[in-house]
């Protein structure tokens, strides 16, 4: 499919689309005057008579969208810039904090942490807010969006005012709606949007304003080559978009392109992304959100960012081939290094129709794409190049350089894999280097992911491995429960390498059975001996300590141990239990049983089992 533009046909109301066609013009030309390292190449032919832009809507949240100008050349959006409310942030209308009357009645009682949308002071606080902040819009050809949502959670008022509005103890939509309706009309030059997520899943039953639309996530169709068309997870999307269709012609996806537990390890996504787009316009989705690292740096996010930004003009351009362009616009002289690894990423996660988690660790990503050898091979080539250059590009390639360094210490930290050292003293020191670029390079995830601390764990790691004289080292240990999906391999509990307290994905040995045994072989362990265990605390990914460990052996137990739960206060932090082994018979097999705490849906994780 071919997009044609003609400029005269713009109206006052697409000032950023002509600064963009103005733009094409002059970089196809050879004039050189913009052929500036931080602008992006000409994406178009400008010989056509009609068309349009696909979506109205190509917000991008990345540290490479974030300045006005170069995102009025690019025809970007940011809702950081173009929304008046984005997101969960209703509560922002209250500057003083929430009134009484505007909380949501659950079960009887007021809740702080939810909204009641038939409240009137509600409404009229959302007025205030429009009229101080944006005015009503008229003398302004582009309208402001507005996201009029509940906040994160499920929880429904279920006030006499919401019930008779259609409220249900499982949907908010009709009170939700009957807002967006009532707002909508008293500022008809605004836009306004609700979401299709949990208590707004369900559209509602009357047809919605013209200025209002709707927001659904695109996060359960997984990210890969080829989307599962006929899965059932794309099937429900495609449904509820169509529901949606029947009372809104203005719809938007919010998307994604990043791993939010790894900003740093490159993400090829540009192909998928270019499918997705597509599939999205088939289904007559009129505004695309790509949700990316915020103001976080992210490795290539500088190629990434342009790229999808073309494509959200116009997804049919072929994105492998841009996004080359984008490279040897940016890094001009290593520029062909990159591009080679980059492509091969892109074909090779896209040869093996990979999915690259929006949540996940290294493993994810050797079985992607990531080959160690070879990366560990770029990384070097990189940097000698770097070497040779200087100025914009130079700085670029300080920054990735940087970034790429964290990726080699989580492949030194993959279980089985190359662990050395010496290598990651080196790692640590060059990623040290991030503070040279202050606040952009402060974190590697989405939360609790900063990079000093992740250093401060590393350094711990490394005394931890190098003190680790475990006498079951490598002994095979037997499962005596039914181990969880994908934490079958129990040899990381005695492979002398221990975890960081910060990242469930790589190391740790989760199970979340509230009866976890395992068996240590006959004839490996003696009486005077010690046994140590390391495990994790992180309630936030509901993993918690276990509620005791007891020693086994002939249906006798020999030992029972406790945390003191007021030791107990730091989260993301190893605690470890320890006692000498008594009575034991070393011809017969030690048992470990493991019992959690009885709380709903738990998990403990142990990273390393040790006997000395």
């Amino acid at each position: 499919m071919t997009i044609q533009y003609n400029i005269l046909n713009l109206t006052a109301r697409d000032d950023s689309k002509m600064l963009w066609l103005i733009y094409q013009f002059i970089s196809g030309t050879e004039d050189k005057r913009l052929n500036l390292s931080d602008l992006p190449p000409a994406m178009i032919d400008l010989n056509g008579t009609k068309g349009n832009f696909v979506f109205e809507y190509r917000g991008i949240y990345t540290p490479s969208n974030s300045n006005k100008e170069l995102m009025a050349i690019t025809s970007s959006h940011n809702v950081d810039y173009d929304w008046g409310l984005w997101g969960h942030n209703l509560g922002h209308v209250f500057p003083d904090g929430i009134p009484e009357e505007a909380r949501a009645v659950v079960n009887g009682q007021r809740q702080i942490k939810q909204f009641c949308f038939s409240s009137e002071i509600l409404y009229k606080a959302i007025e205030t807010y429009i009229i101080d902040n944006f005015g009503e819009g008229k003398n302004n050809n582009t309208p402001v969006r507005f996201t009029i949502m509940p906040n994160d959670n499920d929880a429904i008022c279920t006030c006499k005012q919401c019930i008779d509005k259609g409220n249900t103890s499982k949907s908010a939509t009709p009170a939700v709606s009957s807002l967006i309706h009532r707002i909508a009309k008293r500022f008809p030059h605004h836009l306004f949007f609700t979401s299709a997520y949990l208590s707004t899943y369900t559209p509602p039953t009357q047809k919605m304003p013209s200025n209002t639309g709707v927001i659904i996530s695109a996060m359960e169709i997984p990210m890969q080559a080829k989307i599962p068309m006929k899965s059932v997870k794309t099937t429900k999307f495609s449904e509820l978009v169509n529901q949606w269709h029947n009372v809104t012609d203005r719809i938007y996806i919010w998307d994604y392109m990043r791993n939010f537990d790894d900003y740093l390890t490159p993400y090829p996504c540009l192909n998928m992304i270019s499918e997705r787009l597509r599939f999205f316009h088939s289904l007559g989705v009129k505004g695309v959100f790509y949700n990316g690292s915020g103001t976080d740096y992210a490795s290539l996010d500088d190629i990434q960012t342009t790229t999808i930004a073309a494509m959200l003009i116009n997804p049919y351009i072929q994105a492998d081939e841009y996004a080359i362009q984008c490279i040897h616009r940016y890094y001009p002289i290593s520029g062909e290094l990159i591009s080679k690894a980059y492509t091969e990423w892109e074909e090779r996660s896209g040869k093996y129709n990979s999915i690259l988690p929006f949540y996940g660790g290294i493993a994810d990503a050797v079985k992607a794409w990531l080959v160690p050898d070879k990366f560990e091979d770029f990384c070097s080539k990189l940097d000698k190049k770097s070497k040779e250059i200087k100025e914009d590009e130079r700085t670029r390639l300080n920054k990735l350089l940087t970034a790429l360094q964290f990726t080699r210490l989580e492949l030194l930290r993959m279980p089985h894999g190359n662990y050395d050292a010496q290598t990651a003293a080196i790692c640590l020191e060059s990623l040290q280097g991030h503070t040279a670029f202050k606040k952009e390079m402060q974190n590697y995830r989405e939360a609790n992911g900063n990079l000093d601390k992740y250093i401060k764990e590393w350094e711990t790691l490394i005394e931890e491995n190098a003190t680790s004289s475990n006498l079951i080292l490598g002994i095979p240990l037997v499962a005596k429960y039914k181990p969880d999906a994908n934490y079958t391999d129990l040899s990381i509990l005695t492979d002398g390498r221990y975890a960081l307290p910060s990242d469930y994905h790589t190391g740790w040995l989760i199970a979340s059975p509230k009866e976890i045994t395992i068996e240590i072989p006959p004839g490996k362990v003696k009486s005077g001996q010690h046994i140590k265990f390391s495990f994790m605390n992180a309630p936030h990914w509901r993993i918690r300590l276990p509620r005791s460990v007891e020693i086994w052996q002939a249906e006798r137990r020999l030992h029972r141990m406790t945390f003191d739960p007021e030791q107990i206060k730091e989260p993301f932090t190893k605690y470890q239990l320890e006692t000498q082994l008594n009575n034991v018979d070393i011809l017969q097999p030690l048992e470990i049983r493991i019992y959690q705490s009885g709380e709903h849906r738990l998990t403990i994780a142990c990273d390393e089992i040790k006997i000395y």
